[in-house]
């Protein structure tokens, strides 16, 4: 089972603080599942028209960002943890 947190405004698009889901594969596959669970509002919190995660969402597997690894062709298997969240910026 791979275990999703979901943290500040993307738990309350989900309303759910965790999920646990069989999959094994890219991470693009894994949003694609979580967007059919979740809705339209959930995507475009997530990814810009171009299909691109927005600039203040992070996303860690094992506790790494994914931008420091494939985006999201980075892999998941069975038993990571992962992390979503959005950013918080101020001015």
């Amino acid at each position: 089972m791979v275990k999703i947190k979901f943290l500040a405004r993307i738990k309350d698009i989900t309303g759910d603080k965790y999920l646990d889901i069989d999959y094994n594969g890219e991470l693009t596959g894994l949003i694609n599942l979580l967007v059919n669970k979740y809705g339209d509002t959930f995507k475009e919190s997530l990814l810009n028209q171009d299909g691109q995660f927005r600039d203040y969402i992070k996303i860690l597997i094992n506790g790494e960002d994914v931008h420091q690894m494939d985006g999201l062709k980075s892999p998941i298997k069975e038993d990571d943890e992962i992390v979503i969240f959005q950013t918080i910026a101020g001015g």
